[in-house]
């Protein structure tokens, strides 16, 4: 049995509310919290999802084989210099060029 225009119409109107109380909070939300409030609920939300986002990253990483501690930068141009790149041929952002012109 398939939804009909009336169940569909319903729907819609469910979302189009939900959407309009959305936006509403969104709004008495923006003129009530001042910046420093705003950056201080931001700092507050990233410290308490911290531990979680590790725990994501590192199961990322596993997935991905990625393994050991951060490369240097300094570090990094040397192993991609050893890989037979040179930094001034521009080999990426020359491809990215070309795509673009296409």
């Amino acid at each position: 049995m398939g939804v009909t225009i009336e169940a569909l119409a319903r729907r819609l109107a469910q979302v189009e509310q939900e959407v309009t109380h959305l936006k509403h909070l969104i709004e008495q939300g923006a003129h009530e919290e001042t910046p420093a409030a705003r950056g201080a609920r931001l700092l507050a939300q990233a410290r308490h999802d911290k531990a979680q986002l590790q725990v994501g990253v590192a199961k990322a990483f596993v997935e991905m084989g990625v393994h050991g501690a951060p490369v240097l930068p300094a570090q990094l141009r040397q192993m991609i210099a050893a890989c037979g790149m040179q930094p001034e041929e521009n080999v990426c952002s020359r491809g990215i060029i070309e795509m673009r012109e296409e």
